[in-house]
């Protein structure tokens, strides 16, 4: 009697699961100027506290699993956690004297100094094809945020804020890459979020009134620790394993098209046919950066992976010329397998 082989599970790639961490960091990270809006409290102190409550639920993860945050650990981390602080205390400052149109818009300037810092900095490719798409994209952004009703909260403090968050979003996301290095996901967190919160204490401390928010604050601030504080920031890191920085900063490029349908739905602001029509470009525009970028990437992997092969040479043999050893045709017997284009030589 024979037994039915078990079904293979299938899984999927690590490249697959750093798309869609990608996808729901985007989500998660364009819902953050709206929900600081809603918490109707100064964004310093929704920044601080929130940093203080993400450190307790990282730290707690990486407990749980029977270790700590090190020394050494700290050390690596310190640059990284510093800029994620600044960054996340400037743009909430920025999002509660600004217009969340305003706010989306300057944060998405960001990707255009992260790709030539990937490039340059850690050798990423980028197919300039792909790059004419995210250009579309971002003309695509512009067209929703310009198509917005003039009567909104923006303000030249509000702009200040956001170049300066812009600023400190690309030197956290460069140092990032640059010093995490094999840190995982939960130690990573664990260590930089109570530095962030160190490094946001001073403002925190100058603004005053520190233990003074509202029931809705802290009810907002706890919204935020879940989603741009836990979920998204654990997946940025994740998603850098597999992806390329330059890829997370352009695919981010669609944060405020959605953060603009995030203000509708909970701040009520009106979105007109103009921001619609800017939402599918930018849709589309992304849609094709990510299939040539990946394609090209691909090839050139590929491309490297054929050269290496080239260079493995077979000894040279004492046959004579007029034989078939020697004429291009196998001896009796012999066979070679089918090979892959970009299949490595493995042992």
């Amino acid at each position: 009697m024979t037994t039915a082989s078990p079904t293979p599970v299938r899984t999927l790639s690590a490249r697959t699961l750093g798309v869609l961490a990608v996808v729901g960091l985007v989500i998660a990270f364009s819902l953050s100027s709206t929900l600081v809006k809603r918490a109707e409290s100064p964004g310093v102190l929704v920044a601080f506290w929130r940093m203080i409550t993400v450190s307790v639920v990282w730290n707690l993860l990486l407990w749980s699993t029977g270790r700590r945050v090190t020394p050494a650990n700290v050390r690596q981390a310190l640059v990284p956690g510093v800029f994620f602080g600044l960054n996340l205390a400037v743009f909430f400052a920025g999002a509660t004297h600004n217009s969340v149109a305003n706010a989306a818009l300057i944060g998405s300037l960001a990707p255009f100094l992260i790709v030539p810092a990937g490039a340059r900095l850690f050798r990423e490719y980028i197919d300039p094809r792909a790059l004419l798409f995210a250009l579309v994209a971002f003309g695509g952004v512009t067209l929703v945020l310009f198509s917005a009703p003039s009567n909104g909260d923006a303000s030249l403090e509000g702009n200040v804020f956001g170049f300066t968050a812009m600023l400190l979003l690309v030197a956290y996301v460069v140092s990032t890459k640059h010093f995490r290095q094999e840190m995982d996901v939960t130690t990573f967190m664990a260590t930089i979020c109570p530095i962030a919160a160190v490094a946001v204490l001073p403002l925190a401390l100058a603004h005053g009134g520190v233990f003074g928010m509202s029931g809705r604050g802290w009810t907002y601030m706890l919204i935020l620790t879940l989603t741009s504080g836990v979920v998204a920031q654990g997946l940025v890191v994740f998603a850098q394993k597999s992806i390329q920085i330059g890829t997370i900063g352009i695919a981010q490029v669609a944060q405020p098209a959605l953060a603009v349908v995030w203000s509708f739905l909970l701040l009520g602001e009106v979105v007109n046919h103009r921001q619609i029509a800017g939402i599918a470009i930018v849709v589309g525009g992304l849609l094709a950066f990510v299939a040539l970028n990946q394609r090209g990437d691909r090839t050139r992997r590929r491309k490297q992976s054929g050269r290496r092969s080239s260079r493995v040479r077979a000894p040279a043999s004492r046959c004579d010329p007029t034989t078939a050893c020697c004429s291009g045709d196998l001896p009796d017997g012999a066979s070679v397998g089918s090979v892959a284009v970009g299949d490595d030589v493995r042992r």
